[in-house]
């Protein structure tokens, strides 16, 4: 149960976003809607991120890896029900845990090292891990959007562990 108390789904019409989202509103968003200035201005990076160029089921891969590399159980395991529904895999959370060691493919290992390395140690990053990813045939524009994948699953990791999710 959450720290805060969540927007009521019938107190969500009387608020000016309700028009900006479809359907009946996730915890995760009615927690932020406490602050519905600051939910606002979360919205459109939230769509941003489900449109980047970036594969839905690498997207998820990265979101539900930072997550338990944050420590995000709320996240890691609404993300790692997203990611079953598009990988073939027994056992998701082991399957990521251990992606130097299985039958990933590289493009998807260097993705999740260089998460692993941004979440672990960010002030190590170096320009040799950019170059890891384009030598994987990463673009500019992927890099940049894995980077931003990363940045905001670490944002809303905190949001979620700092309410009690």
């Amino acid at each position: 149960m959450p720290w805060i108390k969540p927007v009521k789904q019938k107190d969500i019409k009387e608020l000016d976003i309700c028009n900006k989202k479809e359907g009946p509103l996730p915890l995760f968003d009615r927690m932020l809607a406490n602050a519905p200035d600051l939910y606002e201005a979360f919205i459109p990076l939230q769509k941003a991120i489900v449109r980047t160029s970036i594969s839905d089921d690498l997207r998820e891969a990265m979101i539900t890896f930072v997550s338990m590399k944050n420590g995000c159980e709320f996240c890691t395991n609404s993300h790692k029900e997203a990611l079953e529904g598009y990988i073939d895999q027994l056992d998701v959370l082991n399957w990521l845990e251990s992606y130097t060691e299985n039958d990933m493919s590289e493009e998807w290992k260097a993705a999740l090292r260089y998460a692993e390395r941004l979440i672990t140690k960010p002030a190590e990053v170096t320009k040799e891990d950019v170059k890891s990813l384009e030598a994987c045939g990463y673009t500019t524009k992927e890099i940049a959007e894995l980077n931003q994948i990363i940045a905001y699953t670490s944002y809303t990791n905190q949001l979620s562990i700092g309410l009690g999710l």
